[in-house]
Protein backbone atom coordinates (compact mmCIF):
# COMPACT_ATOMS: atom_id res chain seq x y z
CA UNK A 1 0.00 0.00 0.00
CA UNK A 2 1.43 3.42 -1.18
CA UNK A 3 0.48 6.31 0.86
CA UNK A 4 1.07 10.30 -0.52
CA UNK A 5 2.70 12.32 0.85
CA UNK A 6 0.26 13.90 3.71
CA UNK A 7 -0.68 17.70 3.22
CA UNK A 8 -1.30 18.67 6.57
CA UNK A 9 0.53 17.51 9.62
CA UNK A 10 -0.57 14.22 11.16
CA UNK A 11 -2.60 14.24 14.10
CA UNK A 12 -2.52 11.27 16.90
CA UNK A 13 -4.77 10.01 19.02
CA UNK A 14 -3.97 7.98 22.46
CA UNK A 15 -6.64 6.10 24.38
CA UNK A 16 -5.93 6.07 27.77
CA UNK A 17 -8.65 4.25 28.95
CA UNK A 18 -8.52 3.70 33.11
CA UNK A 19 -10.90 5.82 35.40
CA UNK A 20 -10.84 5.76 39.14
CA UNK A 21 -14.85 5.37 38.99
CA UNK A 22 -17.41 5.13 35.77
CA UNK A 23 -19.69 8.12 35.77
CA UNK A 24 -22.80 6.90 35.63
CA UNK A 25 -23.82 8.67 32.23
CA UNK A 26 -20.58 7.51 30.63
CA UNK A 27 -20.48 5.03 27.52
CA UNK A 28 -16.94 4.99 26.69
CA UNK A 29 -14.70 2.42 26.86
CA UNK A 30 -13.11 2.89 30.20
CA UNK A 31 -12.23 0.50 32.83
CA UNK A 32 -11.83 1.02 36.55
CA UNK A 33 -9.96 -0.52 39.06
CA UNK A 34 -7.29 -1.36 36.77
CA UNK A 35 -3.86 0.88 38.75
CA UNK A 36 -1.62 -2.72 38.29
CA UNK A 37 -2.02 -2.10 34.34
CA UNK A 38 -1.18 1.64 34.21
CA UNK A 39 2.77 0.22 33.33
CA UNK A 40 2.32 -2.36 31.24
CA UNK A 41 -0.11 -0.52 28.96
CA UNK A 42 1.29 2.56 28.67
CA UNK A 43 4.32 0.31 27.17
CA UNK A 44 2.32 -1.79 25.06
CA UNK A 45 0.81 1.47 23.81
CA UNK A 46 4.40 2.52 23.05
CA UNK A 47 4.95 -0.25 21.31
CA UNK A 48 1.95 0.16 18.96
CA UNK A 49 3.00 3.80 17.96
CA UNK A 50 6.46 2.93 17.13
CA UNK A 51 5.55 0.24 15.36
CA UNK A 52 2.61 2.27 13.39
CA UNK A 53 4.70 5.44 12.98
CA UNK A 54 7.49 3.35 11.76
CA UNK A 55 5.43 1.82 8.96
CA UNK A 56 3.82 4.71 7.80
CA UNK A 57 7.71 6.27 7.55
CA UNK A 58 8.16 3.49 5.38
CA UNK A 59 4.76 3.86 3.67
CA UNK A 60 3.86 0.71 3.76
CA UNK A 61 1.74 0.57 6.55
CA UNK A 62 -1.51 -1.70 6.27
CA UNK A 63 -4.08 -1.12 8.84
CA UNK A 64 -5.61 -4.71 8.61
CA UNK A 65 -1.91 -6.69 8.61
CA UNK A 66 -0.04 -7.29 11.80
CA UNK A 67 2.60 -4.88 12.89
CA UNK A 68 6.47 -5.77 12.42
CA UNK A 69 7.90 -6.53 15.69
CA UNK A 70 10.94 -4.34 14.56
CA UNK A 71 10.56 -0.60 14.50
CA UNK A 72 13.92 0.19 13.80
CA UNK A 73 13.66 -0.55 10.16
CA UNK A 74 12.09 2.89 9.77
CA UNK A 75 15.09 5.32 11.83
CA UNK A 76 16.84 6.15 8.44
CA UNK A 77 13.71 7.41 7.18
CA UNK A 78 12.51 11.31 7.58
CA UNK A 79 10.04 11.43 10.30
CA UNK A 80 6.54 12.46 10.31
CA UNK A 81 5.53 15.74 10.78
CA UNK A 82 3.38 15.83 13.72
CA UNK A 83 0.21 18.50 14.00
CA UNK A 84 -1.96 17.89 16.62
CA UNK A 85 -1.88 14.90 20.29
CA UNK A 86 -4.76 14.23 21.82
CA UNK A 87 -4.62 12.29 25.56
CA UNK A 88 -8.01 11.40 25.54
CA UNK A 89 -9.63 8.87 27.68
CA UNK A 90 -10.89 7.23 30.53
CA UNK A 91 -8.33 9.96 32.61
CA UNK A 92 -5.16 10.49 31.12
CA UNK A 93 -4.13 12.46 34.34
CA UNK A 94 -4.34 9.47 36.14
CA UNK A 95 -0.82 8.24 34.94
CA UNK A 96 2.22 9.24 36.35
CA UNK A 97 4.56 12.08 34.76
CA UNK A 98 6.82 9.20 33.59
CA UNK A 99 4.65 7.12 32.09
CA UNK A 100 3.18 10.17 29.78
CA UNK A 101 6.61 11.37 29.12
CA UNK A 102 7.43 8.06 28.05
CA UNK A 103 4.49 7.97 25.79
CA UNK A 104 5.77 11.40 24.06
CA UNK A 105 9.00 9.74 23.45
CA UNK A 106 7.82 7.17 21.59
CA UNK A 107 5.92 9.51 19.44
CA UNK A 108 9.10 11.74 18.59
CA UNK A 109 11.12 8.27 17.86
CA UNK A 110 9.69 8.64 14.03
CA UNK A 111 7.50 12.06 14.54
CA UNK A 112 8.96 15.06 14.93
CA UNK A 113 6.13 17.32 16.33
CA UNK A 114 5.53 20.84 15.81
CA UNK A 115 7.13 23.78 17.55
CA UNK A 116 3.61 25.25 16.84
CA UNK A 117 1.99 21.56 17.57
CA UNK A 118 -1.11 21.24 19.92
CA UNK A 119 -0.62 18.75 22.50
CA UNK A 120 -3.71 17.87 24.60
CA UNK A 121 -4.37 16.28 28.18
CA UNK A 122 -7.64 15.43 29.20
CA UNK A 123 -8.29 15.64 32.99
CA UNK A 124 -10.65 15.83 35.59
CA UNK A 125 -10.93 18.40 38.05
CA UNK A 126 -8.81 17.09 41.45
CA UNK A 127 -6.73 14.92 39.52
CA UNK A 128 -3.73 16.97 38.59
CA UNK A 129 -1.42 18.39 41.93
CA UNK A 130 0.64 21.71 40.70
CA UNK A 131 4.16 19.82 40.38
CA UNK A 132 2.48 17.66 38.21
CA UNK A 133 1.48 20.05 36.06
CA UNK A 134 4.43 21.76 36.16
CA UNK A 135 6.20 18.95 34.75
CA UNK A 136 3.44 18.00 32.30
CA UNK A 137 4.20 21.95 30.63
CA UNK A 138 7.72 20.37 30.47
CA UNK A 139 8.08 16.94 29.24
CA UNK A 140 5.07 18.94 26.41
CA UNK A 141 1.67 19.10 27.13
CA UNK A 142 0.46 22.83 25.94
CA UNK A 143 -3.49 22.48 26.27
CA UNK A 144 -5.61 20.87 29.12
CA UNK A 145 -9.49 19.43 28.68
CA UNK A 146 -11.07 19.52 32.43
CA UNK A 147 -14.00 17.62 32.50
CA UNK A 148 -16.18 19.82 34.48
CA UNK A 149 -19.42 18.86 33.32
CA UNK A 150 -21.95 21.31 35.35
CA UNK A 151 -20.97 23.02 38.23
CA UNK A 152 -23.98 22.61 39.97
CA UNK A 153 -22.94 20.21 43.39
CA UNK A 154 -26.11 17.94 43.46
CA UNK A 155 -26.35 17.40 39.81
CA UNK A 156 -22.13 16.30 39.93
CA UNK A 157 -23.26 13.84 42.42
CA UNK A 158 -26.14 12.39 40.19
CA UNK A 159 -23.56 12.15 37.33
CA UNK A 160 -21.04 10.58 39.53
CA UNK A 161 -18.44 12.81 39.35
CA UNK A 162 -15.65 12.50 42.08
CA UNK A 163 -15.42 16.35 41.95
CA UNK A 164 -17.38 19.20 43.40
CA UNK A 165 -17.71 22.34 41.49
CA UNK A 166 -15.21 24.30 43.94
CA UNK A 167 -12.72 22.30 42.77
CA UNK A 168 -13.47 23.27 39.27
CA UNK A 169 -11.68 26.38 39.74
CA UNK A 170 -9.59 25.19 42.19
CA UNK A 171 -7.67 22.66 39.24
CA UNK A 172 -8.15 25.66 37.09
CA UNK A 173 -6.48 28.09 39.05
CA UNK A 174 -3.51 25.88 39.41
CA UNK A 175 -3.35 24.78 35.40
CA UNK A 176 -2.77 28.90 35.41
CA UNK A 177 -0.04 29.29 38.07
CA UNK A 178 1.74 26.24 36.24
CA UNK A 179 1.72 28.55 33.13
CA UNK A 180 -1.00 26.80 30.73
CA UNK A 181 -2.75 29.56 28.88
CA UNK A 182 -4.91 27.18 26.65
CA UNK A 183 -7.19 25.85 28.78
CA UNK A 184 -10.67 23.96 27.53
CA UNK A 185 -13.49 22.87 30.04
CA UNK A 186 -16.73 20.49 28.88
CA UNK A 187 -20.01 21.29 30.35
CA UNK A 188 -23.48 18.77 29.44
CA UNK A 189 -26.59 20.59 29.43
CA UNK A 190 -30.25 19.07 29.43
CA UNK A 191 -29.15 16.96 32.67
CA UNK A 192 -32.30 15.36 34.65
CA UNK A 193 -33.97 17.63 36.69
CA UNK A 194 -31.92 20.64 35.79
CA UNK A 195 -33.77 24.11 34.45
CA UNK A 196 -32.88 27.23 32.78
CA UNK A 197 -31.75 29.21 35.75
CA UNK A 198 -29.03 26.15 36.67
CA UNK A 199 -27.85 25.92 34.03
CA UNK A 200 -27.48 29.80 33.22
CA UNK A 201 -25.57 29.66 37.06
CA UNK A 202 -23.34 27.45 35.46
CA UNK A 203 -22.92 29.42 32.16
CA UNK A 204 -22.31 32.40 34.34
CA UNK A 205 -19.62 30.82 36.72
CA UNK A 206 -18.11 28.68 33.45
CA UNK A 207 -17.47 32.31 31.78
CA UNK A 208 -15.78 34.01 34.49
CA UNK A 209 -12.86 31.56 34.59
CA UNK A 210 -12.20 33.04 31.06
CA UNK A 211 -11.28 29.74 29.70
CA UNK A 212 -9.86 29.64 25.71
CA UNK A 213 -12.00 27.41 25.05
CA UNK A 214 -15.40 25.77 25.71
CA UNK A 215 -17.43 22.54 25.23
CA UNK A 216 -20.97 21.94 25.65
CA UNK A 217 -22.95 18.98 24.74
CA UNK A 218 -26.56 18.05 25.50
CA UNK A 219 -26.76 15.23 27.43
CA UNK A 220 -26.82 12.01 25.34
CA UNK A 221 -28.70 9.07 27.01
CA UNK A 222 -27.26 6.00 27.00
CA UNK A 223 -29.63 2.85 27.59
CA UNK A 224 -26.79 0.41 28.93
CA UNK A 225 -25.25 3.46 31.83
CA UNK A 226 -27.01 3.64 35.15
CA UNK A 227 -28.24 6.99 34.93
CA UNK A 228 -29.73 5.97 31.21
CA UNK A 229 -31.83 2.87 32.88
CA UNK A 230 -32.97 5.43 35.51
CA UNK A 231 -33.96 8.12 32.76
CA UNK A 232 -35.74 4.63 30.88
CA UNK A 233 -37.33 3.98 34.14
CA UNK A 234 -39.07 7.28 34.65
CA UNK A 235 -37.09 7.59 37.74
CA UNK A 236 -34.63 11.01 36.55
CA UNK A 237 -36.82 12.72 34.41
CA UNK A 238 -35.21 14.76 31.79
CA UNK A 239 -35.66 18.71 31.26
CA UNK A 240 -38.22 19.31 28.17
CA UNK A 241 -37.12 18.92 24.44
CA UNK A 242 -38.01 23.10 24.48
CA UNK A 243 -36.04 23.48 27.61
CA UNK A 244 -32.57 21.83 26.42
CA UNK A 245 -33.32 23.87 22.91
CA UNK A 246 -33.68 26.83 25.27
CA UNK A 247 -30.39 25.68 27.23
CA UNK A 248 -28.59 25.73 23.89
CA UNK A 249 -29.90 29.29 22.76
CA UNK A 250 -29.08 30.84 26.17
CA UNK A 251 -25.65 29.52 25.87
CA UNK A 252 -25.14 30.99 22.01
CA UNK A 253 -26.24 34.57 23.05
CA UNK A 254 -23.95 34.53 26.94
CA UNK A 255 -21.06 33.12 25.46
CA UNK A 256 -21.28 35.43 22.34
CA UNK A 257 -21.89 38.48 24.65
CA UNK A 258 -18.73 36.97 26.85
CA UNK A 259 -16.36 37.16 22.77
CA UNK A 260 -16.54 33.52 22.73
CA UNK A 261 -16.69 32.71 19.26
CA UNK A 262 -18.42 29.47 17.70
CA UNK A 263 -16.96 27.62 15.66
CA UNK A 264 -19.16 24.28 15.60
CA UNK A 265 -21.98 22.80 16.64
CA UNK A 266 -20.69 22.53 20.75
CA UNK A 267 -18.07 24.12 20.56
CA UNK A 268 -16.48 27.94 20.92
CA UNK A 269 -12.83 29.78 21.47
CA UNK A 270 -12.40 32.52 23.21
CA UNK A 271 -11.38 35.91 20.97
CA UNK A 272 -9.74 33.83 18.44
CA UNK A 273 -10.45 30.94 16.22
CA UNK A 274 -6.68 31.01 15.14
CA UNK A 275 -5.11 30.33 18.40
CA UNK A 276 -7.62 28.49 20.43
CA UNK A 277 -10.08 26.31 18.33
CA UNK A 278 -9.45 23.00 19.05
CA UNK A 279 -6.67 22.00 16.07
CA UNK A 280 -7.45 18.32 16.84
CA UNK A 281 -11.16 18.44 16.74
CA UNK A 282 -11.08 20.23 13.60
CA UNK A 283 -8.95 17.59 12.16
CA UNK A 284 -11.98 15.31 12.48
CA UNK A 285 -14.51 17.91 11.36
CA UNK A 286 -12.14 19.03 8.05
CA UNK A 287 -12.12 15.16 7.38
CA UNK A 288 -8.51 14.73 7.39
CA UNK A 289 -6.50 11.82 8.03
CA UNK A 290 -5.92 10.98 11.84
CA UNK A 291 -4.34 8.04 13.66
CA UNK A 292 -5.96 6.41 16.83
CA UNK A 293 -4.08 4.28 19.55
CA UNK A 294 -5.10 2.34 22.15
CA UNK A 295 -8.09 0.18 23.30
CA UNK A 296 -11.29 1.41 20.95
CA UNK A 297 -9.47 4.09 19.72
CA UNK A 298 -10.68 4.80 16.01
CA UNK A 299 -8.52 5.99 12.93
CA UNK A 300 -9.07 7.25 9.40
CA UNK A 301 -6.21 6.89 7.61
CA UNK A 302 -4.69 4.82 4.08
CA UNK A 303 -8.19 4.72 2.70
CA UNK A 304 -9.97 2.69 5.80
CA UNK A 305 -11.51 3.27 8.87
CA UNK A 306 -10.87 1.04 11.59
CA UNK A 307 -10.75 0.64 15.45
CA UNK A 308 -8.66 -1.01 17.96
CA UNK A 309 -9.87 -4.11 19.88
CA UNK A 310 -11.66 -2.24 23.20
CA UNK A 311 -10.14 -4.60 26.02
CA UNK A 312 -6.83 -3.38 27.58
CA UNK A 313 -5.90 -6.75 28.95
CA UNK A 314 -6.13 -8.68 25.57
CA UNK A 315 -4.91 -5.30 23.96
CA UNK A 316 -1.55 -6.09 26.02
CA UNK A 317 -1.42 -9.85 25.12
CA UNK A 318 -1.97 -8.92 21.53
CA UNK A 319 1.01 -6.36 21.39
CA UNK A 320 3.31 -8.79 23.27
CA UNK A 321 3.11 -11.13 20.92
CA UNK A 322 3.00 -8.92 17.52
CA UNK A 323 -0.70 -9.58 16.62
CA UNK A 324 -2.61 -7.05 14.84
CA UNK A 325 -4.75 -4.93 17.49
CA UNK A 326 -7.28 -3.52 14.72
CA UNK A 327 -10.88 -4.96 15.80
CA UNK A 328 -11.84 -6.48 11.71
CA UNK A 329 -15.61 -6.03 12.70
CA UNK A 330 -15.20 -2.01 12.60
CA UNK A 331 -12.83 -1.92 9.60
CA UNK A 332 -14.07 -0.41 6.62
CA UNK A 333 -12.78 0.69 3.14
CA UNK A 334 -13.71 4.51 2.99
CA UNK A 335 -15.58 4.63 -0.31
CA UNK A 336 -15.77 7.57 -2.39
CA UNK A 337 -19.63 7.71 -1.50
CA UNK A 338 -18.40 7.46 2.75
CA UNK A 339 -15.78 10.08 1.90
CA UNK A 340 -18.61 12.21 0.91
CA UNK A 341 -20.87 11.25 3.38
CA UNK A 342 -18.65 11.89 6.00
CA UNK A 343 -17.80 15.51 4.31
CA UNK A 344 -21.43 16.80 4.27
CA UNK A 345 -21.86 16.08 7.32
CA UNK A 346 -18.69 16.59 9.76
CA UNK A 347 -18.73 20.24 7.27
CA UNK A 348 -22.27 21.26 8.57
CA UNK A 349 -21.00 20.94 12.11
CA UNK A 350 -18.79 23.42 11.70
CA UNK A 351 -19.68 27.08 11.37
CA UNK A 352 -17.47 27.67 8.07
CA UNK A 353 -19.90 25.05 6.53
CA UNK A 354 -20.04 23.27 3.24
CA UNK A 355 -17.66 24.88 0.71
CA UNK A 356 -19.68 24.39 -2.22
CA UNK A 357 -16.89 24.85 -5.16
CA UNK A 358 -14.71 22.34 -3.34
CA UNK A 359 -17.19 19.63 -2.90
CA UNK A 360 -18.09 19.83 -6.85
CA UNK A 361 -14.01 19.72 -7.64
CA UNK A 362 -13.46 16.88 -5.06
CA UNK A 363 -16.39 14.75 -5.95
CA UNK A 364 -16.78 16.12 -9.71
CA UNK A 365 -20.53 16.59 -9.20
CA UNK A 366 -22.65 19.30 -7.18
CA UNK A 367 -24.26 18.54 -4.22
CA UNK A 368 -27.53 18.94 -5.77
CA UNK A 369 -26.72 16.36 -8.14
CA UNK A 370 -25.86 14.26 -5.56
CA UNK A 371 -28.84 14.83 -3.53
CA UNK A 372 -31.44 16.38 -5.81
CA UNK A 373 -34.36 18.41 -4.06
CA UNK A 374 -32.74 17.66 -0.75
CA UNK A 375 -30.55 20.72 -0.37
CA UNK A 376 -33.69 23.05 -1.73
CA UNK A 377 -35.99 21.62 1.21
CA UNK A 378 -33.73 22.10 3.91
CA UNK A 379 -33.32 25.87 2.78
CA UNK A 380 -37.23 26.74 2.58
CA UNK A 381 -37.07 24.43 5.87
CA UNK A 382 -34.85 27.38 7.23
CA UNK A 383 -32.64 24.61 8.39
CA UNK A 384 -30.08 25.44 5.91
CA UNK A 385 -28.34 28.53 4.37
CA UNK A 386 -26.67 29.75 2.07
CA UNK A 387 -23.08 32.59 1.98
CA UNK A 388 -19.61 33.10 1.23
CA UNK A 389 -16.67 32.32 2.61
CA UNK A 390 -13.47 34.06 3.27
CA UNK A 391 -12.21 33.15 -0.67
CA UNK A 392 -15.85 34.19 -2.19
CA UNK A 393 -16.56 30.57 -2.58
CA UNK A 394 -20.38 29.80 -2.29
CA UNK A 395 -21.12 27.67 1.02
CA UNK A 396 -23.74 25.68 2.87
CA UNK A 397 -24.14 25.93 6.41
CA UNK A 398 -26.63 24.92 9.12
CA UNK A 399 -29.05 28.04 10.63
CA UNK A 400 -29.17 28.22 14.33
CA UNK A 401 -32.40 26.01 13.98
CA UNK A 402 -30.52 23.90 11.81
CA UNK A 403 -28.13 23.27 15.07
CA UNK A 404 -30.94 22.31 16.90
CA UNK A 405 -32.44 20.03 14.36
CA UNK A 406 -28.74 18.93 13.24
CA UNK A 407 -29.88 14.93 13.66
CA UNK A 408 -32.64 15.59 11.04
CA UNK A 409 -30.56 17.06 8.24
CA UNK A 410 -28.14 14.42 8.70
CA UNK A 411 -29.90 11.52 8.41
CA UNK A 412 -31.00 12.73 4.89
CA UNK A 413 -27.48 12.61 3.74
CA UNK A 414 -26.35 9.49 5.01
CA UNK A 415 -26.20 6.14 1.89
CA UNK A 416 -29.31 4.54 1.54
CA UNK A 417 -32.07 7.12 2.66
Amino acid sequence: MTLSPLQHGLSLYLHIPFCRTRCTYCDFNIYTNLRHLYQPYTEALCLEVERTLAAVVRRDYNPLAPLSLVSETGDALPPLDIETVFLGGGTPSLLSPMLLERIMTSIRRYGTIREDAEITLEANPGTLNLEKLKTLRAIGINRLSYGAQTFDDAQLKKLGRAHDSAEIGRSFALAREAGFDNLSLDFIYGLPGETLESWRDTLDKALALEAEHLSLYGLIVEENTSLGKRVLAGKLPLPEDDTAADMYLLALEKLAQAGYLQYEISNWARGSLEKYASRHNLTYWLNRPYIGFGPGAHSCFAGYRFAVIKDPREYIQRIQTGESVIDNTEAEEVTPELKRTDTVILAWRTNAGLDLQAFEAEFGKSLDEFYPGKVARFLELGLLEEGFNAVGNPILRLTVRGRLLSNNVFVEFLPDV
